[in-house]
C-alpha cells in the first residue's frame, strides 16, 4: 500500500470515530432491538478508539520513518563527498609521486648544481605526499564512520518501515475479520 493510500485511510478511519464519538452515549433501554443496538454502537465505539489509536501509532511512525530516510540520505551524501575528497587526494599523491620519479630521472643528467635544486624539489615534494598521505587517513577513517551512520540509519529506516507494515497488516486483518 503507498503511503497517499495509508494516508487516506487513516483519515477515513479518524473521520469514521470522530462522527461516532460525536453522537455520545445515549440512556440505555431495556428493550431487547434497542440495547442489543446500544450494545452493537458501543463494539463499533470500542473499534473506532482502537483504529484511532492505530492511526495516531501510524502517523507518528510516518513521520519517524521521513526523519530517517534523511538522516540516510545526509549520511550517504556525506559519504559520497568524503569519497570524492578522497580519490582527489590519492590522485594528488600519484601526481607528486610521477613528480619525484621524473625528478629523480632529470637528476641523473642534471650537473651538480642541478642536483641541488631537485633534491630540494624532490624534498618538497616528499613534504607534499606526506600531508597527503596524513589527510588520506583522516579521510579513510571519516569514510568508516560514514559508511557505519548510513548501515545504521538504514537498518533504523527498515525498522520503522517493517512497523508500518506491521500496522497495516492488523488493521486489514481486523477489517476482514470484523462482521458486515
Amino acid at each position: 500500500m503507498t503511503k497517499p493510500s495509508r494516508v487516506l485511510l487513516i483519515g477515513v478511519f479518524a473521520g469514521l470515530g470522530g462522527v461516532l464519538f460525536a453522537q455520545g452515549s445515549r440512556p440505555s433501554v431495556d428493550d431487547s432491538p434497542q440495547s442489543a443496538l446500544i450494545t452493537e454502537l458501543r463494539t463499533l465505539r470500542a473499534d473506532i478508539q482502537q483504529l484511532a489509536g492505530a492511526a495516531i501509532r501510524t502517523q507518528l511512525l510516518v513521520a519517524r520513518l521521513e526523519l530517517q530516510e534523511q538522516r540516510v540520505l545526509s549520511a550517504a551524501r556525506q559519504l559520497a563527498e568524503t569519497q570524492t575528497a578522497l580519490a582527489a587526494v590519492q590522485g594528488a599523491i600519484a601526481g607528486e609521486r610521477g613528480r619525484v620519479r621524473q625528478l629523480e630521472e632529470a637528476g641523473t643528467r642534471a650537473t651538480s648544481q642541478g642536483r641541488v635544486a631537485i633534491n630540494q624539489a624532490i624534498a618538497d615534494a616528499g613534504i607534499q605526499i606526506e600531508h597527503q598521505q596524513m589527510k588520506e587517513a583522516d579521510l579513510r577513517q571519516r569514510e568508516k564512520e560514514l559508511l557505519r551512520a548510513v548501515d545504521d540509519a538504514q537498518i533504523r529506516w527498515t525498522d520503522f518501515s517493517d512497523r508500518l507494515d506491521a500496522i497495516e497488516r492488523s488493521l486489514w486483518a481486523d477489517a476482514s475479520r470484523s462482521p458486515n
